[in-house]
């Protein structure tokens, strides 16, 4: 069965302020070590491209190196921090690069994660449970009783639920379908606007958070047996002014098309040279395969080709 997971899904947002890191992957995708600002927009190729799929639009990023093409990763997990510029990563085990522009990721979620919880009830109920995160975690500056924090602790909790519930599903880790896992993790930011990123609670949350994110890729690359990429995207802020609206079409006549003057054809897309040689070849066969039936057909013996002319013959002969 297919395994296609977003669970936090986030629009079109102009980005200010931001990184890419690479947290984990398998040797047959190489990422090359540089200083290589990346678009946002294009950070869905990445993970296409990783996996061994194709894109619309050549991705002429140097960082993503030509890997292994018959050994692809099973799943790509991509994490998004809001409210940082970067994250203080262990120096040596991450690759980081610019990021700029805007991001850009949908989807929807498995089955198997709607027993995960959403509303904010659920996830303080969650929280409160013998077996949550705050029985583990350091809070240090972090209170259990300020809802801005217990925010921020429910995100980690998520986080552990999510590689839980697949240790518990592991045939969906071990299918011959890719995977592909992204979430939206706000709580750091909403602890940076209420204490300021100067105050201790924020670095405490910072440092929780980079542990947090450690163990989370490190259970998630596990759980693919060493074959999923782990990505990190930080983002400061969102420009909303860029964020993409939708309308629906009976609140204003569409404009006039300006090419339909000159009776112009539509443009093709990349597929269609495919689509036309497969269904040109296809009844070209298929007209030859018609015509030499019929020629041997029309030049067949009835008295020696028919086979039900040999068979019959023959036990008249018998008999």
């Amino acid at each position: 069965m297919a395994v296609f997971v977003v669970l936090l899904s986030f629009l079109v947002a102009g980005v200010l302020g931001n990184e890419f890191s690479i947290l984990r992957s398998p040797g047959s995708v190489v990422f090359r070590d540089g200083n290589w600002p990346i678009p946002g927009e294009r950070i869905p190729d990445v993970a296409a491209l990783s996996m061994g799929f194709s894109v619309k639009e050549d991705l002429s990023w140097p960082g993503l190196a030509v890997g292994n093409l018959f050994h692809r990763p099973r799943a790509t997990v991509m994490v998004m921090v809001k409210g940082v510029d970067k994250l203080a990563l262990p120096p040596g085990s991450v690759i980081s690069y610019p990021l700029e522009n805007r991001v850009y990721m949908v989807g929807k979620a498995n089955s198997v994660f709607e027993d995960l919880s959403v509303t904010l009830r659920q996830l303080r109920n969650r929280l409160f449970q013998e077996n949550s995160v705050l029985s583990s975690l350091p809070l240090n500056s972090l209170s259990r009783n300020n809802e801005v924090d217990l925010l921020f602790l429910s995100e980690l909790q998520v986080l552990h639920d999510i590689s839980s519930l697949l240790s518990r599903h592991k045939h969906l880790a071990k299918d011959h379908s890719p995977d592909l896992y992204s979430l939206e993790l706000a709580g750091l930011d909403e602890i940076g606007k209420r204490y300021g990123e100067d105050s201790e609670q924020f670095r405490d949350a910072s440092k929780i958070l980079v542990d947090a994110l450690q163990k989370f890729a490190d259970d998630m690359y596990n759980l693919y047996g060493g074959n999923a990429v782990v990505e990190l995207v930080t983002v400061r802020s969102f420009d909303t002014s860029l964020a993409r609206k939708t309308r629906t079409i009976l609140e204003a006549k569409q404009a006039k098309d300006p090419s339909s003057t000159y009776n112009l054809a539509y443009k093709y897309n990349f597929q269609y040279p495919v689509v036309f040689n497969m269904i040109l070849w296809i009844m070209i066969a298929l007209a030859l395969a018609v015509i030499i039936t019929s020629y041997n057909i029309w030049n067949m013996d009835p008295g020696y080709d028919s086979i039900i002319y040999r068979m019959t013959n023959q036990k008249i002969r018998m008999d």
